[in-house]
């Protein structure tokens, strides 16, 4: 009887513990739940989120632990060259540098030769100068809407700069290109490197006058400024250069395509009673097949008959070229 009883106690004790770890593990398993349907309601910070690994991207992590020598090391970022140090410690928009050589004033330095800026659109740096106090002259800065990195180009990129007259400050002398091919084969090479570049050469391609507003040329409005990637469908090459070649004054062997790099320069006009009108220089970055001396013994002038003029230019000055001096 004591041994039955026993065996009854021993039983209902292993039932009672059973029991109880029913209930501890459906009380947990119910706590779980009323928290997993409470957090249903909680949003968690976007930027707090562990991004979902999937067994696949697991694996494929793991397997890249295991064989490093499959690991290819990041791209090394452009260094800054010395000369751009002092002056990105100034401003760091800087973007670059342009120059073009023999263009003396009457001491014998070099009148085009400035920093290149960026602002953050093409009026920022239009009467500002390198430390963004107000300068009627203005800063010569690129486009806002190109790059150039180091590590990207825009295919075209356009470079502002006043004329400023009499000054002869800014983008001033670009009007001397008017002067004919002559004085183009003397500075037929211009400077333009990036704050992470030395040495880049590019060589005119073109030079002309442009109107900015439709109602200058019977409605026909060249967007020279748009063309900067020629792989966008509204801007291609093909136009692009066939603009560019039937507007200019000079003839040239240069082999350009839409693989090629090119800058163009713009600046105002004074020829005309107009703010709209532009003066235009565009060129090539030289690469290592382009043969410097056969481009500039090519230069040649146009005939003004085979020169295509806004209709405002033909009204005041008729279908010819016209050199006023570096001033106009």
């Amino acid at each position: 009887m004591d041994t039955l009883d026993n065996n009854n106690k021993k039983i209902k004790g292993k039932k009672a513990a059973v029991i109880a770890a029913i209930c501890l593990i459906a009380a947990v398993g119910g706590g779980i739940a009323v928290f997993g349907a409470l957090n249903k309601n909680v949003t968690e910070p976007v930027e707090s989120r562990a991004p979902v690994v999937t067994e696949a991207e697991s694996s494929k992590e793991e397997s890249s632990e295991d064989d490093s020598s499959e690991v290819e090391s990041a791209p090394e970022k452009p260094e800054i060259q010395d000369w751009a140090v002092d002056l990105l410690e100034r401003n760091e928009d800087v973007v670059g540098w342009i120059k073009i050589p023999g263009i003396k004033d009457d001491n014998g330095d070099d009148i085009i030769d400035f920093p290149v800026l960026q602002g953050e659109d093409n009026d920022y740096y239009l009467y500002k100068d390198i430390d963004e106090e107000y300068y009627e002259s203005g800063s010569i800065y690129m486009d806002a809407w190109s790059v150039l990195n180091g590590e990207e180009q825009t295919d075209n990129i356009t470079v502002f700069g006043h004329h400023m007259g009499v000054l002869g400050t800014s983008f001033t002398h670009l009007s001397e290109y008017k002067k004919g091919a002559d004085f183009l084969k003397d500075h037929a090479l211009i400077e333009f490197d990036s704050i992470y570049e030395n040495d880049s050469k590019y060589a005119i391609v073109s030079c002309f006058m442009i109107n900015t507003e439709e109602y200058e040329d019977n409605g026909n409005l060249f967007e020279y400024i748009g063309y900067r990637d020629f792989d966008d469908e509204e801007y291609k090459f093909d136009d692009w250069y066939d603009e560019i070649t039937k507007r200019s004054w000079y003839s040239n062997d240069i082999k350009c395509t839409e693989n090629d790099k090119y800058i163009t320069l713009s600046t105002c006009s004074k020829l005309l009673d107009s703010e709209d009108l532009r003066w235009v220089i565009v060129a090539k970055k030289l690469t290592a097949q382009d043969d410097v001396e056969h481009i500039i013994d090519s230069y040649k002038d146009r005939a003004d008959e085979d020169i295509y003029f806004p209709q405002f230019w033909i009204d005041r000055h008729g279908n010819k070229k016209v050199d006023g001096g570096w001033a106009l």
